[in-house]
């Protein structure tokens, strides 16, 4: 795949909550995901500790309200997402997130993932 049909494959998944399948058909399973700004999350390497990841966030969330995925922007080997989400916790409160992803891409398959917020 192109980066280009990377880049819309990705949207496409993630506007549709496929969150696993970006994982499984996307990235590259020594995929890296860099989040300094978590306590729990900063540094992650492997497609299977990523999507474990992401099953520790979803336990504690009661409902999603919101998700809004923006147009991916590419640039030579990275795409960069705009990406929102509005939730309620399992303790009652709201929770919004606005931030931008980044994704680099090396050989056809997401090799790291970085979330700036």
């Amino acid at each position: 795949m192109t980066n280009q049909e990377i880049a819309n494959k990705l949207v496409t998944l993630l506007r549709q909550g496929q969150f696993e399948t970006v994982y499984d058909v996307l990235f590259h399973k020594d995929a890296h995901h860099i989040e300094p700004q978590s306590e729990y999350f900063a540094d992650i390497k492997g497609v299977e500790a990523i999507k474990a990841k992401d099953v520790a966030m979803a336990e504690n969330i009661v409902d999603v309200e919101g998700m809004e995925v923006g147009d991916a922007i590419i640039a030579k080997d990275y795409i960069a997402l705009p990406y929102k989400m509005n939730v309620t916790l399992k303790d009652g409160n709201k929770w919004s997130l606005d931030e931008i992803i980044v994704y680099k891409i090396e050989n056809g398959k997401i090799v790291s993932e970085q979330f700036f917020y």
